[in-house]
């Protein structure tokens, strides 16, 4: 796989200004671009830095929280998904998980390198799946990996069978916190993370796009999720699955389970008892 380096990463806002000539793209059989682009030298934005964590309710304990690295490294990966060569179209792909694998975090003052590629397009029952893999390197050393996993509705892969999907049946924990959001949440994440992708700003927009309201945006879900039990150092992974999307505005119920090794959360809506997300923690040291 071949690299290229960048002068720079790119804002999500500008991302989301070309990412319209994107919304044809239907190919049969997509191929994934074989190239990692790679920025280096990336450091936290103090100011922007602050936003994301009174925006979550995060410590300022000299770590950078992973979503924070991911917010400030994501428009790189989705400027891959501009090129040329990428089949699926930017605008109107699902957010299905993210994975997360911290070796050591990061100090807020730290120098860091991204590489970001596109990998392991396989069937599913409603289209296709891909990965956008951001991978942050200090020193020559991984001290970060980000998969986020995609979902292009309708577009096919011949001779490949789609996994069947069991959906198992939802039953909330006890609760331990509520969260209430307004329906400026999409807006008001979008002016700190830069994410202004069109499904997350006005019911207008996101009806676009196929969605009947706006819905929150899943990384702030998880940025939120993950302010309070996040480790500040040491070897650690998480992982988080969207079961439905937080429709705005919105009341969303959450279970915090301590496990023997981390922390398990589910975020549901207490009026229809439906499941919008599960996410979980796992220390390794």
């Amino acid at each position: 796989m071949g690299a290229e380096v960048v002068s720079a990463i790119p804002s999500m806002g500008s991302v989301y200004a070309r990412a319209v000539k994107t919304l044809n793209r239907k190919s049969k059989n997509p191929v994934l671009p074989e190239v990692t682009l790679v920025f280096q030298g990336a450091q936290a934005d103090r100011e922007k830095l602050g936003e994301f964590r009174r925006a979550v309710k995060a410590p300022a304990n000299g770590k950078l929280p992973s979503l924070y690295v991911h917010s400030l490294a994501f428009p790189l990966a989705m400027s891959l998904m501009l090129r040329e060569d990428f089949p699926l179209p930017l605008l109107g792909m699902i957010h299905l998980t993210n994975q997360v694998d911290v070796a050591e975090p990061l100090g807020d003052a730290e120098l860091f390198d991204v590489e970001v590629n596109a990998e392991n397009l396989v069937a599913h029952p409603k289209g296709v799946c891909c990965d956008l893999l951001v991978k942050i390197v200090v020193d020559g050393q991984t001290r970060m990996l980000l998969r986020s996993t995609f979902l292009a509705k309708g577009v096919k892969i011949d001779g490949q069978t789609p996994p069947s999907v069991e959906h198992s049946e939802f039953s909330a924990p006890q609760r331990t916190a509520q969260w209430k959001l307004g329906a400026g949440a999409g807006r008001a994440w979008a002016s700190v993370a830069g994410d202004y992708n069109p499904i997350h700003l006005s019911a207008l927009s996101a009806k676009a796009l196929g969605m009947p309201r706006a819905i929150a945006h899943g990384i702030y879900l998880a940025a939120r999720a993950l302010a309070g039990i996040e480790p500040a150092s040491g070897n650690y992974s998480w992982r988080i699955e969207f079961k439905t999307p937080v429709l705005l505005p919105a009341t969303v119920d959450l279970g915090f389970e301590a496990t023997s090794q981390g922390y398990k959360v589910q975020g549901w809506n207490p009026r229809k008892l439906k499941p919008h997300f599960e996410l979980d923690l796992t220390r390794k040291d």
